[in-house]
């Protein structure tokens, strides 16, 4: 189960070696350079909108260079699967697991990154375009190190100073995921205020257990980055260029339209839930493997369909703020973060079923485990082989803009070498279908494109 997933996210590493800075890409860049990393987080602030984490991401990338492009698909997805690897061992470990066991943390990881992508639509504008990327996964990645940090926190016994830290830590993460994206953030505060009520309940009403401080440090700080984003003065004027919002009513129709088309892509399309289906079966038989004769006792039953059902809630709270902050229909770009939603609570879900048949299995064990095992690798070999071949096929688009961009690249800066103030490119058609530029000087991506290699950039219009 854990070599054909891990394959297929080798191929998304791989189509990501091809990318190639696109669009606003050149604006980011160009700003990121020239006004370093405060100067440009508040030009951006001030001017189009209040993500200030997604400007931080946008400042590294610039240290880097366009040299920097082709690695970052390879960066993403490793941080995750090890951040992934990490929060497993965390939970398994404040679950009373308390030897460490790499497969055991390493299959969730794997069915975790494989799934997720396998679930979301837009693929090539949620991983490999930079904008997209930068914006939607990043925060899918530190929550699971927040969470990690939040296993670890309570199962240890801190001093005041430790504790101390841990708030800080738990504050300054939380803050700074929420300032990545306007659809996350206000599901992250939902998500940890719901959290903090179950703790609160749990420790009958305790304000000073382990687990409502650490829960109620990072609310704080996600309520207070979504404050900062909603306050950007920016907001107004990218605000300009979509219709005025709708009323609340029309907000959560259109959420719940987009919403069920989300679901029904999944549903009906066989790579996706066979994927989500085997990743699912495939953390059932987990759950039975590990706690065969550990003497833990199982969750209870209700647990499961109580994650499924705030998975479900909580992937639908990611549309109506787009919704609201477009009047249409959100990207799909944005739909990586509600698959994250769902395949972490199927997960979980089918974690904590495996536990509690292991209870009730007495005898015949090996029966319905190997069944599982079987039926599991299965449908995600069948996933893993569809998903694979739709990135092929996307394989030699990528390769060929590549090759393609770097001759034009050379070309132009060739050109300013030379003491020339106008260079005219050839049209292009990007894989992303990023804004590029025209024979107008005053469209967006002639003058970022201009500004970026300080030099006059045009193009003839794409014949459709």
């Amino acid at each position: 189960m854990l070599f054909p997933p891990s394959l297929v996210i080798g191929l998304y590493i791989y189509i990501g070696s091809f990318n190639r800075m696109l669009g606003d890409d050149y604006c980011t860049m160009y700003q990121g350079q020239h006004l370093g990393l405060f100067r440009s987080i508040w030009f951006w602030y001030l001017t189009w909108h209040g993500r200030f984490s997604a400007n931080v991401a946008d400042w590294l990338i610039s240290v880097a260079g366009p040299g920097g492009y082709p690695f970052y698909t390879f960066i993403f997805l490793a941080t995750w699967a090890v951040f992934a690897v990490i929060a497993v061992k965390e939970a398994l470990h404040f679950r009373g697991h308390l030897s460490f066991d790499l497969f055991a943390a390493l299959l969730p990881a794997v069915f975790l990154v494989f799934t997720t992508l396998s679930l979301t639509p837009d693929i090539i504008e949620s991983l490999f375009w930079w904008g997209g990327v930068r914006s939607y996964l990043s925060p899918l990645i530190l929550v699971l190190l927040f969470f990690a940090f939040y296993y670890h926190f309570i199962t240890s016994s801190p001093t005041r100073n430790q504790t101390a830290l841990w708030l800080a830590i738990s504050f300054g993460l939380a803050f700074f995921m929420g300032g990545f994206s306007e659809t996350f953030t206000p599901v992250l505060v939902m998500l940890l205020a719901g959290l903090i009520a179950i703790t609160w309940w749990v420790s009958k009403s305790n304000r000073k257990a382990a687990s409502t401080l650490f829960l109620s440090a990072g609310f704080l700080g996600a309520l207070f980055s979504l404050l900062a984003m909603v306050l950007a003065p920016g907001n107004s004027i990218r605000r300009a260029h979509f219709p005025a919002p709708p009323g609340i009513f029309t907000i959560l129709s259109v959420a719940f339209a987009s919403y069920l088309d989300f679901l029904s892509d999944i549903f009906s399309t066989p790579y996706m839930w066979t994927g989500l289906l085997g990743s699912t079966l495939g953390a059932v038989w987990l759950g039975m493997r590990i706690n065969r004769g550990s003497g833990i006792a199982p969750l209870p039953g209700w647990q499961i369909v109580a994650v499924l059902c705030a998975g479900f809630v909580l992937a639908f709270s990611c549309f109506p703020t787009a919704v609201y902050a477009t009047s249409e229909p959100p990207p799909a770009r944005t739909f990586i973060i509600p698959a994250f939603i769902l395949v972490v609570c199927f997960l979980v879900s089918g974690f904590i079923l495996g536990e509690w048949l292991t209870n009730r299995v007495k005898s015949g064990f090996s029966l319905p485990a190997t069944l599982l095992f079987v039926t599991a690798g299965s449908l995600i070999i069948f996933s893993s082989w569809s998903v694979s071949q739709r990135l092929y096929s996307m394989r030699e688009e990528h390769i060929s803009f590549a090759r393609q961009w770097d001759q034009i690249d050379a070309e132009i800066r060739e050109a300013k070498n030379s003491g020339l103030q106008q260079v005219n490119i050839p049209a292009m058609k990007n894989w992303a279908d990023a804004e590029y530029p025209t024979d107008n000087p005053r469209y967006w991506p002639n003058i970022c494109y201009s500004k970026f290699y300080d030099i006059n950039i045009s193009a003839p219009p794409l014949q459709p």
